[in-house]
């Protein structure tokens, strides 16, 4: 496992265990720590600077989301991604976003929805270039909405699902260039007009364009 020369330093803030996560949940979205490594105790300690405990509690919450395997007395390792996991994930991410959409749009101010469609601009212009960032974009598009909810247990599995999210996409980079660019106007369309109802079907409209375009990548693979 590559050591990067850092430590964790403990914040006033927030609990050891979750300055932990956080680095170690970059680690494995960046590919310092790629699918497949095992992950040892040892190394983990010299690396992050903290003891075995919030290290352990961290590979616990990596292995609710998805990110890390683990089996007792045989080996901690980073989970390996698979397309039909992404398929899934993207799925339920898909949901979240929909339903996020109908609760979010309605109540936002002038100034949120001139941020969110700020957000709708970039991933317009990522997809038309099938630049990758597009997809740390929708991401900051699915976490404004499911943010402005309101509704801080449904933040709450949110939370759980968008990382598993962003990993699997590690494992299908040449499908994350949809025709977001259709989506767009739409969604400012819905936003503009404060719609939940609008926006939520915009994105259901995207998600079948997404799954047809999925399964046509994979026939011809």
């Amino acid at each position: 496992m590559p050591v990067p020369k850092s430590t964790v330093e403990n914040s006033p803030r927030k609990l050891l265990r979750d300055v932990v996560l956080e680095k170690m949940l970059a680690a494995i979205q960046d590919g310092t720590l790629q699918a497949g490594e095992r992950l040892n105790d040892d190394e983990l300690v010299a690396w992050l600077g903290v003891s075995r405990t919030p290290i352990r509690e961290a590979i616990a919450k990596l292995v609710d989301y998805g990110l890390v395997e683990m089996e007792a007395n045989r080996y901690t390792r980073v989970a390996t991604p698979t397309a039909e996991q992404f398929d899934e994930a993207l799925q339920v991410l898909f949901g979240f976003t929909e339903l996020a959409a109908r609760w979010a749009v309605p109540s936002l101010t002038d100034a949120e929805a001139a941020e969110v469609v700020q957000i709708l601009e970039r991933i317009r212009g990522y997809a038309e270039s099938e630049d990758p960032r597009v997809s740390t974009e929708i991401t900051a598009f699915v976490t404004f909405l499911v943010q402005h909810t309101d509704n801080t247990l449904f933040t709450t599995f949110f939370n759980t699902l968008a990382p598993r999210v962003q990993f699997l996409a590690l494992a299908t980079p040449d499908i994350v260039f949809w025709d977001l660019k259709n989506s767009v106007d739409p969604l400012r369309a819905a936003i503009d007009d404060r719609d939940g109802e609008a926006a939520a079907a915009a994105l259901r409209s995207l998600a079948r364009v997404s799954d047809h375009h999925l399964r046509t990548m994979r026939g011809s693979l």
